[in-house]
């Protein structure tokens, strides 16, 4: 498919590709990609505001490509300034103008953190009556409906249902097993696999006074999110004989995926190819986890423990992130973490910066241990663990609890015993803000022990760095200063060797971070990967 720009500014520009998660990107104007927005906004307001509130009836005047209005979470947007950053192109964002766009913003960036990238497009709150805004269009851009996650309700009108296309995979049942494989599936690993096993209530019949009887099943779902390869979804009918059955994932000659159900000898009844659909690019699905703990890091950040489901499995590849699912109220709120993988795959943990005046973090903090809490797949299709081990120098930057995803990336070279330098510099505030006391539960503080120091014959090297310290005395263990290319030269040796770079924080960290590393340590775009979420 090749989607050709017209005069009117109104259709796609070529396409460059797809995200994470099946959205068309197409090829952005010079000047209008993240870090010029990024660059446009810090610090600004683009919309003009109204604290009163926004109803249904002033949104819907709002509807063109030079006066775009959106609806998301409860918040009217004017995003007329954003459309030509937008990275699935004008059409794409247009199908919310006027509109609730929540559903649209659910379906393909689950993951994106909206209040921080569209901060300076608020208009106000939403007032109005939801029910009474027209849904969003449909997809403007795609040669094959499900490849966009398009609900099947919408399906049905656009193309063929996905249920009738294999997408190049084969399903084989055998004795108790039934696998799946496909041939571009290469190097798969169980950190590829999600699969759950949920229980779900159906309609089995209605009694003659109309009531409605129902009988509890069991649903069969795996998604195979395999690196750089889209991400394909096999989900069967609902059955009686797969409730409470046990079950055994396995990867075979790492391209084939098998079920082992240990007391199910009717595999082929209940799993064969006729009662499955499948997706490929599949829309994001979330599972409820129980929170087994919730522990204080410091003053305005809590780490929360959460238990995966018995029967899920659910494992996430290093630097992927997921979609967190927050109720407040009537609304229903999303908000990106990277999780801190756990060594057992049943448990995550998840660390959150508790802004008061934010509108999903202070929902999270009012939930307690044993409540549950809802999180997306795994979110992603990159291959860090090549990326990393290919890097004779790995340089982590982190503001804040941008210190997240940098956990895993920290374990997996000390478990390597690799030769290779790491720098690890932590930037926060104060004191008060570091996240690495006695208090925190991971490695990082016994790391710090170990770390801290700028031995030429260390090779990771560990830093806090404070921006604006309370303790100003000669024996503070922490540096001060903010980013910089300076700063980046007095902690990275020179050498000659390959360079990565990766970077979490707000946007005015990210953006002074990228340009610290271009200038002092010469790595490109291509060298740097940039946390969203």
């Amino acid at each position: 498919m090749n989607n050709l720009s017209v005069n009117n500014g109104l259709f796609a520009k070529p396409t460059i590709g797809r995200s994470e998660y099946g959205r068309v990107k197409v090829a952005l104007a010079p000047g209008k990609g993240f870090m010029d927005w990024l660059r446009l906004t810090t610090n600004k307001h683009l919309a003009k505001r109204n604290p009163d509130g926004v109803d249904h009836v002033e949104l819907m005047k709002h509807n063109k490509s030079d006066d775009c209005w959106v609806h998301l979470f409860g918040v009217v947007y004017d995003v007329t300034k954003y459309l030509d950053f937008h990275p699935g192109g004008i059409p794409e964002l247009l199908r919310g103008a006027g509109r609730d766009a929540t559903p649209l913003f659910n379906q393909y960036h689950a993951w994106v953190n909206y209040e921080s990238m569209l901060k300076a497009c608020v208009v106000g709150p939403f007032v109005g009556d939801l029910a009474k805004l027209p849904p969003p269009l449909p997809p403007t851009t795609s040669d094959d409906p499900n490849k966009l996650g398009v609900p099947s309700s919408l399906s049905s009108l656009l193309g063929p249902s996905s249920s009738d296309n294999d997408f190049g995979s084969r399903i084989d049942t055998h004795a108790n097993t039934v696998s799946i494989e496909h041939d571009d599936w290469k190097d798969l690993q169980m950190d590829n696999i999600i699969l759950s096993l949920t229980p779900t209530f159906v309609k089995t019949s209605i009694s003659t006074s109309g009531v409605e009887n129902s009988e509890e099943f069991a649903r069969l779902r795996i998604l195979v999110h395999h690196f750089w390869k889209p991400a394909m979804e096999f989900e069967f009918e609902p059955t009686a004989l797969l409730k409470n059955q046990q079950f055994e994932l396995k990867i075979v000659d790492k391209r084939r995926v098998e079920v082992e159900f240990s007391d199910l000898n009717s595999v082929e009844e209940v799993l064969n190819r006729g009662k499955v659909k499948i997706q490929r690019r599949p829309g994001v699905s979330y599972h409820a986890t129980r929170i087994l703990a919730k522990i204080r890091v410091n003053h305005d950040t809590m780490l929360l423990k959460l238990e995966i489901p018995k029967d899920t499995v659910y494992r996430i590849p290093l630097g992927h992130h997921l979609s967190v699912k927050v109720r407040k109220g009537n609304a229903v709120l999303y908000r990106p973490y990277t999780p801190i993988r756990s060594t057992d795959p049943a448990h995550l943990d998840l660390m959150i910066k508790v802004y008061p005046d934010g509108i999903c973090t202070p929902s999270l903090e009012k939930l307690k241990e044993g409540d549950s809490l809802e999180i997306s797949d795994p979110i992603g299709d990159k291959n860090f663990s090549d990326w990393i081990c290919n890097a004779q120098q790995l340089i982590l930057l982190a503001a804040g609890s941008g210190i997240t995803p940098m956990i895993d990336i920290l374990e997996r070279r000390i478990h390597e015993n690799s030769v290779d330098d790491v720098y690890l510099l932590m930037f926060n505030k104060t004191e008060k803000d570091v996240q690495t006391g006695e208090d925190v539960p991971w490695k990082l503080s016994e790391w710090m022990k170990t770390y801290d120091q700028m031995d030429e014959e260390q090779n990771i090297v560990l830093k806090n760095i404070l921006s604006s310290p309370e303790d100003d005395s000669l024996t503070s263990p922490h540096l001060t200063g903010r980013v910089s290319p300076a700063l980046l030269n007095s902690i990275v040796r020179t050498s000659s060797g390959t360079k990565r770079a990766f970077i979490c924080g707000p946007d005015g960290f990210i953006a002074a971070a990228k340009n610290a590393l271009e200038e002092a340590l010469g790595l490109s775009a291509d060298d740097v990967h940039i946390f969203q979420g």
